[in-house]
């Protein structure tokens, strides 16, 4: 703008160059309509579930005292209204999944239970126990596919908001728009304002929309050979034993200091140039290694999925399920404890190898042309997901003496069916609560053993904090 009037200083010559602002009124009507399936959509139907009406995310959230009730009424209503995602319904016809975006239709998104018979000690396994109704209540064809439960134990006492939503509408980006949103509405519903979130970002359904037509047009085409390459990797070494018979997903936790876990956030990324993805990575390629014997790991990655690749297209404030699943084979140098630094030099090197940040993998295997999409889907998946959550407790939460948030305490109950043996024999997801990183090792003991995992993932801790003590030294 600032050039513009430098080098067009009057205006007959201002004039041509203007742009015309839209003031964001059609952005902010509700999207409605049939919206394609996005590759990650297509991953989750594809995938071998025992109820996909039960894939949720959740958050429990610590309120403040002074809560107003009817405001938390007004500023979840107004999610609902301003993020069309959420408003998502899914219909099988034929035994294919489609997806459309609802009419805004009056929902009671906030359901209120009194605990005040409840002694504190047992206050965390009641909501649990309801928290569990409300994963197993989610309905795809009718929805809602967000609800909200306000727990509420005495005129004393803290109240608590539980928030559950279906996976093929939210994200973890998602829950932080969704979170900020709702922090903003409510501040303006407890003045007595109207709730305004400004103009909205590109729809989740015009996202899908252009990505479907991109892929069709063969714009991932040159990606393919990437790609097949990709999905030629190392099997898991198999433990030998006889599988238990329906027997339920299995975890192996992992959790590091406050100390371990600063050096890594803090001092890892300063010392070796690079940021903390690569650090995890490099730490569970060389565990990995160690306990495959192989200097190739094979691994399928998650990514954010939102990646600038269209004019005119802007997701920051985009609610909705974008993630990228894509495989990559790491080598690992062999031999006995490496120099940390060159491993995860080679490591972010690799990475940094992978075409458009693993966009195009799911885009040619679900919308590609049909050739490329036969190839994709005849290989074989890795048998080992990462996915790296992020710094929760690094929001504002609780940081403003005004905020809705007095804590955050994750996800409570059973977001999947019981039954559900997800995509992955072995599912490694982490994040960081409270200053402490921590991991879960999620196994499918018709697949490993539980001892077998429990090593591999000790293995990983200790990788982990031994890159620390090297960053903190190093820094």
């Amino acid at each position: 703008v600032a050039k513009a009037l430098f080098v067009n200083q009057t205006i007959a010559g201002l004039a041509p160059v203007i742009t015309i602002v839209d003031d964001g009124v059609a952005e902010r009507k509700p999207v409605v309509g049939p919206v394609p399936l996005t590759p990650i959509q297509h991953w989750f139907f594809r995938t071998r579930r025992a109820n996909p009406h039960r894939f949720n995310q959740s958050h429990l959230l610590e309120l403040t005292d002074e809560l107003d009730e009817e405001a938390l009424r007004r500023a979840l209503d107004a999610l609902v209204a301003h993020h069309d995602a959420l408003r998502m319904r899914f219909v099988e016809t034929d035994g294919q999944w489609h997806q459309r975006n609802a009419d805004l239709e009056p929902i009671e998104v906030l359901q209120r239970h009194d605990l005040s018979q409840v002694g504190e000690e047992e206050l965390l396994g009641a909501m649990e126990k309801i928290a569990d109704e409300i994963h197993a209540s989610f309905d795809l064809r009718g929805g809602p596919l967000f609800k909200g439960m306000l727990f509420i134990s005495g005129p004393e006492a803290t109240p608590y908001l539980f928030l559950a939503a279906h996976h093929l509408v939210v994200d973890g980006v998602s829950w932080r728009i969704l979170l900020d949103d709702l922090d903003a509405a409510y501040q303006q519903a407890v003045r007595g304002e109207t709730i305004d979130l400004g103009p909205k970002t590109t729809s989740f359904q015009d996202w899908a929309l252009r990505l479907r037509d991109h892929a069709a047009r063969g714009e991932f085409d040159q990606e393919l050979d990437h790609w097949v390459a990709a999905l030629d990797g190392p099997e898991l070494p198999g433990d030998g034993t006889e599988p238990p018979v329906g027997a339920p997903v299995g975890a192996v936790s992992i959790q590091l200091s406050r100390e371990e876990t600063d050096a890594l956030l803090h001092a890892a990324p300063a010392a070796y140039r690079t940021g903390i993805n690569d650090v995890l990575l490099a730490a569970l390629a060389w565990a990995l290694s160690r306990w495959t014997g192989s200097e190739r790991v094979w691994i399928d990655l998650e990514g954010h999925g939102r990646e600038e690749i269209f004019d005119g297209v802007d997701l920051s404030r985009t609610v909705g399920w974008f993630t990228t699943l894509f495989p990559v084979v790491l080598e690992v140098p062999a031999g006995g404890e490496p120099r940390w630094r060159e491993l995860i030099k080679s490591v972010r090197r690799q990475l940094r190898a992978v075409p458009g940040n693993g966009l195009g993998f799911g885009a040619l295997q679900n919308l590609g042309p049909p050739p490329a999409r036969e190839r994709l889907l005849a290989g074989k998946p890795p048998q080992i997901s990462f996915n790296y959550l992020g710094q929760w407790d690094a929001r504002s939460q609780g940081e403003a003496a005004s905020s809705l948030y007095r804590g955050f305490h994750g996800s409570i109950g059973q977001a999947g069916d019981p039954a559900d043996v997800g995509g992955h024999p072995l599912q490694v997801v982490g994040e960081v609560g409270d200053g402490e990183l921590g991991f879960s090792w999620y196994f499918r003991p018709d697949s490993l053993a539980a001892s077998t995992v429990r090593s591999a993932a000790n293995d990983f801790a200790d990788t982990l904090r031994r890159i620390a003590r090297h960053a903190a030294e190093t820094a």
